[in-house]
């Protein structure tokens, strides 16, 4: 072999290298933000799962407060009874920036809720006010949906949409679910 031939030996060889170890990167990157996808979608249901729990079983406030104290397009608050708990405990779900959080407050005695708050993440890179798409909307006993917050008596059914999209992900994956409020009477 002449070092003309070996020198066009190795270009071609070096081309081939370099376009495989691309496309081998560019699989390791398409797996990547698979893989963080599948994982947020994942802890979305796992959010929603709990949130959709939560509201079904509300109640009473300890304290004879109303089941729901406030809501809003991207927060609930409200009490709710929760296996192995004694009494009402009243739960706060809200997004803030791109999370999903709850926080919860057990009642004190006497029967009150002025205890710290304990907060958790659930859900990340959730983009619902990114895009405008309300966490939460509510509906009366005639499935007309409320848009005035403060008819909070008024509710009798809530519908939650969580939009989730990670980084890499070019469409948003939506969540939904409906629950009816059970230990309620619409008024």
């Amino acid at each position: 072999m002449s070092l003309i031939e070996v020198l066009v030996t190795l270009a071609v060889v070096s081309l081939i290298m370099v376009s495989a170890s691309n496309s081998v990167l560019a699989l390791y990157k398409t797996n990547n933000t698979g893989t963080r996808a599948l994982t947020q979608i994942s802890s979305a249901r796992s959010a929603l799962t709990a949130l959709m729990t939560d509201v079904r079983s509300i109640a009473h406030g300890n304290d004879g407060s109303y089941p729901i104290v406030s809501m809003s397009a991207y927060s609930l608050t409200f009490f709710s009874n929760i296996p192995n708990s004694i009494g009402a405990t009243r739960f706060q779900y809200q997004i803030n920036g791109t999370t999903l959080s709850r926080s919860s407050v057990s009642p004190g005695t006497p029967p009150t809720y002025s205890g710290a708050p304990m907060s958790e993440s659930l859900a990340t890179y959730v983009q619902n006010t990114t895009d405008s798409i309300p966490l939460f909307r509510y509906y009366d006993s005639s499935g007309v949906e409320i848009t005035d917050m403060s008819r909070v008596t008024a509710v009798a059914s809530v519908l939650i949409s969580i939009d989730v999209r990670s980084p890499g992900m070019t469409t948003p994956f939506i969540l939904t679910a409906t629950t009816t409020l059970r230990n309620l009477k619409a008024i």
